[in-house]
């Protein structure tokens, strides 16, 4: 009799447990919450960091006007130049040798000019032929253009003795310094680069899988941390067709609407507007982050599945916009709290 009770009060017991874990799963069920997946028009854009750099027709390679070494660099890069200023200083042998030729045919100029002045006399009065005044004329004349054109070249090399001055041919600001002292140079070769800061361009690197989003037209935004209250607008004048075959990138010029404070080689934050696009709009509490990718629970047929989609941005609202969901569907809200890892 004893053991008959105690069998009973098992089976009651046992059936009690199982009782009460449906209604704990029941519960489960109850307070699993799910959001539908809406649709809205979101302003499309890509985002990415661009540098100041001149307009390449605002550009003026620098280069020597006589073959040499670099004697000395007097500037730097960032630096405010202007028309005339001394960038540079090319040690040239030869021109030391154009001097020398100059004094030796100025003291010939003067002598053949004697001997000319005096032919003129003697033909005046008859005592020479003109072949022989003539003779004279002609070697007067010729050292006279021989001793112009090497004084020409002196003052076109700076009229320095054996060194070429290099000066900026604008007002502007040095870009790039592309030679060293004690670099050789001809007269092709590029010492450095001056532009004008009034014809800027900021160029951002996209990823190739954004350029194609990126129209000429587009409207660009600016932002930069020693500005914080300054937003700054631009128009995309050109997308480039060549990408980096390194960095996968590609380039995009921009044209921004105001040049202050734009300085060359200041780094923005860029934000370009490609136009409203509808996405799947959702708080961010739906999303799981997985070994580098994202995901979201779906609840289909009373059923959880685990689906990936493509994170777009983050909203200022909170919600997140996504890609590779359909409108309509169900997805847990809290999938951190609701699924066991």
């Amino acid at each position: 009799m004893k053991v008959r009770f105690l069998m009973i009060a098992f089976v009651l017991l046992f059936a009690c447990g199982k009782k009460e874990e449906k209604l704990t799963e029941k519960e489960k069920t109850q307070e699993t919450q799910t959001i539908q997946v809406v649709f809205q028009k979101v302003q499309d854009f890509v985002e990415a960091t661009g540098s100041v750099q001149p307009d390449k027709e605002g550009v003026v390679k620098i280069t020597s006007r006589l073959p040499g070494v670099v004697q000395s660099i007097n500037v730097q890069v960032g630096d405010k130049v202007k028309k005339g200023q001394l960038l540079a200083v090319i040690k040239a042998p030869d021109t030391t040798d154009l001097y020398s030729q100059k004094i030796s045919l100025t003291a010939q100029l003067e002598q053949s000019k004697r001997l000319y002045e005096l032919k003129q006399k003697l033909y005046e009065i008859g005592a020479i032929p003109k072949s022989e005044l003539m003779d004279a004329e002609t070697n007067y004349k010729v050292i006279k253009a021989q001793l112009e054109g090497v004084e020409q070249k002196l003052r076109l090399l700076g009229g320095g003795m054996g060194v070429s001055n290099v000066r900026s041919p604008i007002d502007g600001v040095v870009y790039q310094i592309s030679a060293h002292v004690g670099d050789s140079v001809d007269t092709s070769t590029e010492i450095m680069s001056v532009a004008d800061p009034k014809r800027v361009m900021v160029v951002a690197l996209l990823p190739e899988k954004d350029a194609f989003k990126v129209k000429r037209g587009n409207t660009v935004e600016f932002s930069i941390s020693i500005y914080p209250d300054r937003n700054f607008k631009g128009i995309v004048k050109y997308v480039s067709d060549v990408v980096d075959p390194e960095t996968h990138a590609v380039k995009v010029y921009i044209e921004p609407l105001e040049k202050e404070p734009f300085k060359i080689n200041m780094f923005f934050n860029i934000k370009i507007l490609t136009g409203e696009k509808e996405y799947a709009v959702l708080p961010k509490k739906v999303l799981l982050y997985q070994d580098g990718k994202f995901y979201v629970y779906l609840l289909e047929n009373g059923k959880l599945e685990k689906k990936e989609v493509v994170f777009v941005k983050e909203l200022e609202d909170g919600n997140v916009v996504l890609e590779g969901l359909q409108e309509g569907q169900k997805v847990l809200l809290n999938p951190m709290r609701e699924v066991s890892p």
